[in-house]
């Protein structure tokens, strides 16, 4: 196996790379100054990912020796088990924080900063034709989460960049001015590569898996109008009960006007059991899983096309956490009793940790 390469490492180079042996649990930092734990190599889905890779090299023998942090001894075997710093996934210091202080279907108008994680994704649709298509979600210096129908069932399209600080789409102006002589920017990032969730089917009418996991080419420079929203790793958040809590989508979807908002709106609705959404689509062969989320059934409140992608948000402890992406709804948007379907945020950290991690340190 490939990792007997990495276990006859020397512990006088553990202790050279980490300083003092650590224990199976323990709080650790890679090379890079990533935050990890010290753990098995069975424990951490990114070093998994890198053995399991037909790329493997003894360059990533040397990286993995790297990570080594302490062994952990078993009783009846002769040779403890190393451990390695396993990169974890992390929320921003300021991930879910509102500058302000205090189709979205009868939405009410985003002000600046109220949630400065929403992203707009371009579109070259033909035709040197370049439009906002579908929205997403940042959720770190690098990444945005958006839906995979928003790649995958667009072949035709070339997605160009993100943009943030979105104020108003049919405005030629990149910059306006507002109070105190504030100079507020959009800001857009090219997109580097495109990651749509492995299981996705674009065929299957249910949806399942419909998440797509995008890198910029550059780092975000986070400030009052631009930052990532939070990622519910706790797990207090993830056991929140949905079913009656309320919820806030937003984006430049589609209105009640019938076409797709020059401004950012946001819309608050109410979670529902799955059972809601698997009724009333039955006659449409559709059946959700636990890996998403029924939303909504208001009469003229809801998500729409547009907003595809866009990030299904809950409020927990005055912070903003991204609990699911838009993904599907009714025909006609905003009819009462039709809720719309959003995949589940909760049941893809793992997938989005391993493919963050291996892109970035790859």
């Amino acid at each position: 196996m490939r990792w007997l390469v990495c276990s006859i490492v020397s512990l006088s180079l553990v202790l050279a790379v980490v300083g003092e042996l650590l224990n199976s649990g323990d709080a650790c930092k890679t090379p890079s100054g990533t935050a990890g734990i010290c753990e098995p190599v069975k424990n951490c889905t990114y070093v998994r990912k890198i053995l399991q890779s037909p790329d493997f090299s003894h360059y990533d023998t040397n990286y993995l020796e790297t990570l080594q942090c302490g062994e952990m001894k078993i009783p009846m075997r002769k040779k403890p088990i190393p451990l390695l710093c396993c990169p974890k996934f992390g929320n921003a210091p300021t991930c879910g924080a509102q500058h302000i202080a205090d189709r979205i279907y009868f939405g009410e108008e985003t002000e600046r900063g109220e949630h400065p994680w929403a992203a707009l994704l371009f579109y070259n649709v033909g035709r040197n034709r370049t439009v906002p298509k579908c929205g997403g979600a940042l959720v770190s210096e690098r990444y945005v989460i958006t839906a995979a129908h928003c790649t995958v069932d667009k072949p035709n399209w070339k997605l160009l960049y993100v943009r943030f600080n979105e104020f108003n789409t049919s405005s030629p102006d990149n910059c306006t001015t507002v109070e105190n002589d504030e100079v507020i920017c959009r800001e857009d990032y090219a997109v580097e590569t495109i990651t749509p969730h492995p299981d996705y089917d674009m065929y299957n009418i249910s949806r399942p898996n419909d998440i797509c996991i995008l890198r910029l080419a550059s780092d975000v420079t986070f400030n009052d109008y631009v930052r990532p929203i939070c990622l519910p790793f706790d797990l207090a958040i993830q056991q929140l009960p949905v079913a009656d809590e309320i919820f806030t989508v937003t984006g430049w979807g589609e209105t009640e006007e019938r076409r797709p908002s020059d401004v950012q709106k946001h819309v608050d609705l109410p979670g529902l059991e799955n059972e809601a959404c698997n009724s009333v689509y039955a006659v449409a062969n559709v059946t959700l899983t636990d890996r998403q989320l029924c939303i909504g059934g208001l009469n003229g409140s809801d998500s729409c096309r547009g907003d595809s992608g866009g990030p299904l948000m809950r409020e927990v402890g005055g912070g903003w956490y991204l609990v699911g992406v838009v993904s599907f709804g009714a025909r006609f948007c905003g009819t009462q009793n039709l809720p719309g379907v959003y995949t589940n945020i909760a049941k893809y950290l793992d997938w989005m940790e391993t493919v963050m991690f291996v892109e970035q340190y790859l």
